[in-house]
């Protein structure tokens, strides 16, 4: 009778198929690797981190915005090389970092290649000489590198980065197109454009001369020319950017005057940050002070300033440049435009089907045949819902009754009231068996194994009771039979999912307990084998069963804060495993048309919640706790207080903070002293595992109150850290964090606790104020009530039809809150294998139609989502006329800003080369103003942008990469 899937809710998986859009197409799977050169040859121990774009045309970041990157240390000759994906944007940024004595790590250094000296913090570092380079510098973007190919990273591969980010050239309309993406070609563009800007052959492939080295001259006439003049302008904005006093970094605000110039420079005069002028004089004047022994080198250097003396001359005040960059296919090659121009082509085309392709996604006369079963299954849940909320709760009363039984040792008299019960015939005291029904009904019990995970699937004693319940029910025509589920489906064997209500106790039990001695802490229903049925459909062609397995947990719980509260019960997990199916009472094999269902759904704070009533009701969710002490916004007096002091501890003087929480956890954090010692796992890499290296450990501490005091409970292990411990720099960090700000607690929720933070760094950060030996109490204000709800679920189906491809609906959810969420969903047509995407399985196979949506909202400053359609055999009519089949995969992208003011914090590159949490605003909250209206999506067509989606006067647009365009209506 036991069936391994189900499909009560088959009619979902109707509704995705309304979707048009796109998502989740595959990359490239090759690699190449290429070399990273930076700047002139002039940099030591640097940092690459090495980026990719994704398909949305994006940087790849995690949650938080950091760059999700692969590190490598820069080699000799300012050179790294980097395996990445073949055929693929890629972004490459210049880390500088500090020196470690402790980890031998050596400070980032470049040479002076500015004549008067070069500024390295309060000293002037003389030409030729090293000086320091920290934190994030430069970035280079790159399409399509080759095997063993070298590309440049320099300030002007910066701005061409942002420049291939915010614009895009169209040929066809001589303009620059709004785009807010990385494509193909507005990377090559944005390259062409720079060197044409700054009158260098190609800034990603052009070597920068060491000016320091000027002498030393290897190449061509041409090849030099180009390489000196493009080594002095990269001194000249080295030379810039050390005076330079803007908000932002020099590359950030000359990209952004680049931007609004729609990718022209300012020739000349000081309206915007820097003009082209300015900074080719400072090239020229730079190379005219050069002193340069080599004749032929000599002659070089003098053609490259008479060359910057004439391009200045033509140079007109407050007028901006007029260039545009080479064609895409001179700059691709003829082959890759093609190739282009083709996609480009199957991408509009695509977009034509999706305006149909809520008809087009099934083939003819599915959408009917399934339409019509969905139909069927659902009336006859609406016509029998009744009767089967009557035999679920028969199935409870069923319990309750076995219970008075069992601990009155003997029944009480037969309830009016239970409709369904026709008779007690027989309770025998002694082996705890009571049979219901004229023996239809068989009820017993058996201590439950809870303790999966040992040998013994019998156990004498345990904190639970299986109240055994099987046979049938039957409410006007619906049948409900229940059983257990055997070993290999086999009666003779043993249970393997019982039939019951299970019982949890807080003390060990043997048998069933009185909950007034010995308290329930927890119910389970389980149905390990059942089935529903209409017995008056059994032989026609309406024919229809639900079967299959049932599980729901309600686990006990006490107000956190009120030891003697009444006990409650949460809803903690939901799983179903069932099937609809047309042959009742059968084997799966005898099933003609079926719907497989399971559904898995779970709450995460189950046991922190205290419900308003005794059984949480499924409707709750997201529903706060109605105690108006509870609600958003309301002030908990003295929520924390705090202490500051030293211990001794084996020998040791360590330096305390103390946290006191009341109502929830307090902590100790402690910090030890710096100390010396072997560096026996060779933290720093050097192959010296003997070397003495600095370091330090942390100790989180649970603390009681004794009476008036506190004292230590338990302790976590201890973290150690390498370098030197700072008090003040570990309480700065744990309060950064918000681990002293933000407070949870069980049954509430969260509050924020404002500790005085009113000075800020020299990155403008702020810093917790010093505190005092002992603090005063803190009020916390609830920001974040904690809401009841089944907050992560699951659901699967599949639907099989006679004579029809197989369809399967597959939905995952993860909502922590009602606005912070994450929803996958895939829906597969046609198809014959299936895989996972990390979250729901999808389809393959080569008659496939498929549709994956990606949605999440649980990103700290962002919103993202995809959308994805892949077609088998979709007929494109193109622009030449012709018709390309091809199996086919469109796929849109969402990664837009949530606009977050104020910003809570940001993540900084410090100084050794690391992300450091920089807190910007002392508040609990940020507005958000992310509107779905103002959303970009990124259109990817087989691996490569086309172009975006914009709504514009109330309307969709779709834009494409050649500058073409159409609705969506």
């Amino acid at each position: 009778m036991y069936k391994r899937y189900s499909g009560m809710l088959a009619g979902t998986l109707l509704a995705v198929a309304g979707l048009s859009g796109c998502s989740d197409s595959s990359s490239s799977s090759s690699t190449v690797s290429v070399k990273v050169w930076v700047n002139q040859g002039d940099f030591e121990d640097a940092y690459i981190w090495s980026t990719s774009i994704t398909e949305g045309g994006q940087v790849s970041v995690d949650s938080e915005s950091r760059l999700s990157y692969a590190e490598y240390d820069l080699e000799e000759d300012s050179e790294v090389t980097i395996t990445i994906s073949a055929e693929e944007v890629q972004q490459f940024t210049l880390i500088g970092k500090v020196e470690d004595t402790d980890f031998d790590v050596t400070a980032t250094s470049r040479l002076c290649q500015w004549m008067d000296g070069c500024v390295d913090g309060e000293t002037t570092v003389a030409f030729g000489e090293s000086y320091s380079a920290v934190g994030e510098m430069w970035r280079t973007v790159a399409y399509d590198l080759n095997e063993d190919e070298r590309v440049r990273l320099t300030p002007f591969t910066d701005l061409a980065a942002t420049l291939a980010y915010e614009r895009q050239y169209v040929e066809s309309t001589g303009e620059w197109d709004v785009t807010g993406y990385y494509s193909a070609w507005s990377v090559v563009q944005s390259v062409s454009q720079l060197s044409r800007l700054i009158g260098v052959d190609d800034i990603q492939v052009t070597r920068p001369a060491d000016l320091t080295r000027i002498d030393n001259w290897n190449d061509s006439q041409a090849t030099m020319l180009d390489q000196i003049r493009y080594g002095a302008l990269v001194a000249a904005w080295s030379h810039l950017e050390e005076s330079y006093d803007g908000e932002d970094t020099l590359a950030a605000d000359v990209g952004a005057d680049l931007v609004s110039n729609d990718g022209q420079w300012l020739q000349s005069g000081d309206s915007q940050t820097v003009s082209l002028a300015e900074l080719l004089q400072l090239a020229r004047d730079n190379l005219d002070a050069l002193e340069v022994s080599d004749t032929t080198a000599a002659t070089y250097v003098a053609t490259v300033i008479a060359t910057l003396d004439a391009d200045i001359a033509e140079l007109e005040d407050d007028e901006l440049t007029d260039i545009i960059p080479e064609t895409i296919e001179n700059l691709v090659g003829s082959d890759d435009y093609e190739d282009f121009e083709l996609g480009l082509q199957r991408t509009k085309a695509f977009i034509e089907t999706l305006r149909t392709y809520e008809d087009s996604f099934f083939e003819d006369g599915y959408r009917e045949d399934a339409d019509a079963y969905v139909d069927m299954v659902k009336a006859i849940g609406e016509d029998n819902a009744d009767e089967f909320q009557a035999l679920l709760d028969a199935y409870l009363d069923t319990y309750e009754l076995y219970t008075s039984c069992y601990l009155s040792a003997g029944c009480p008299s037969q309830d009016s009231s239970m409709t369904w019960l026709t008779s007690i015939d027989s309770y025998d005291a002694s082996s705890g068996i009571l049979k219901l029904n004229d023996g239809d009904i068989t009820v017993s019990q058996r201590v439950a194994d809870v303790n999966t995970t040992d040998d013994d699937d019998e156990p004498d004693s345990s904190h639970a009771i299986d109240v055994l319940i099987v046979g049938t029910y039957q409410q006007n025509d619906l049948i409900f039979n229940v059983d257990h589920y055997y070993e290999d489906d086999d009666d003779d064997n043993d249970i393997e999912r019982p039939s019951a209500v299970r019982v949890y106790f807080t003390d060990e039990v043997s048998e069933l307990a009185d909950s007034s001695s010995n308290e329930i802490i927890g119910y389970e229903l389980r149905w390990g084998d059942f089935e529903f049925y209409d017995q008056t459909t059994e032989g026609t062609d309406d024919e229809l069963e639900f079967d299959g397995y049932f599980r729901l947990f309600y686990r006990g719980v006490r107000d956190p804060q009120d030891d003697s509260s009444e006990l409650r019960f949460n809803i903690d997990t939901v799983v179903m495993d069932s099937r609809v199916s047309d042959e009742i009472s059968g084997d799966d094999d005898d099933d003609d048309e079926y719907a497989d269902l399971y559904i898995g759904a779970a709450a995460s704070n189950a046991s922190e919640y205290y419900p308003d009533e005794v059984f949480a009701p499924f409707t709750g969710f997201f529903t706060p706790n109605s105690g108006t002490d509870f609600t958003k916004g309301s002030v908990s007096s003295d929520l924390l207080s705090y202490a500051t002091g030293t211990e001794t501890i084996s020998g040791e003087e360590v330096e305390y903070l103390d946290i006191y929480i009341p109502l929830g956890e307090s902590i100790r954090y402690r910090l030890y002293p710096t100390v010396e010692r072997e560096d026996e796992y060779d933290a720093d890499d050097d192959d010296d595992e003997d070397e003495l290296i600095y370091t330090y450990d942390t100790e989180e501490c649970y603390l009681e109150q004794n009476g008036s005091s506190w004292e230590v409970d338990t302790c976590e292990p201890t973290s150690r850290y390498y370098g030197e411990a700072d008090f003040t720099d570990y309480v700065n960090d744990l309060w950064a964090s918000g681990a002293l700000s933000r407070i949870s607690i069980d049954g509430r929720g969260t509050y924020f606790v404002e500790w005085a933070a009113n000075s800020s760094d020299s990155n403008g950060c702020l810093v917790l104020d010093d505190l005092t030996t002992s603090g005063e109490s803190m009020d916390g204000t609830l920001y974040d009530p904690m809401v009841l709800g089944l907050n992560t679920l699951r659901l699967q189906t599949s639907l099989e039809l006679d004579d029809q491809p197989d369809t399967l609906l597959d939905i995952y959810v993860n909502a922590p809150t009602s606005d912070d969420y994450h929803i996958s969903a895939a829906l597969s047509h046609d198809y014959s294998s299936t895989s996972s995407n990390g979250y729901v399985t999808i389809g393959s196979g080569s008659d496939l139609d498929r549709i994956v949506l990606n949605y999440r909202t649980d990103y700290t400053f962002e919103t993202t989502g995809s959308l994805s359609i892949y077609k088998d055999g979709v007929s494109l009519s193109l622009d030449d006329g012709t018709t390309d089949t091809v199996d086919s995969t469109l796929t849109v992208y969402l990664n837009a800003s949530n606009d977050v003011d104020p910003l809570p914090y940001t993540y900084l590159v410090n100084d050794e080369g690391d992300y450091e949490l920089c807190v910007i605003s002392n508040e609990a909250e940020w507005d958000e103003s992310y509107s779905f209206d103002d959303s970009t999506f990124y259109l990817n067509y087989r691996d490569v942008v086309y172009g975006r989606i914009v709504k514009e006067n109330g309307t969709w647009i779709v834009r494409y990469i050649d500058g073409t365009f159409e609705t969506l209506q």
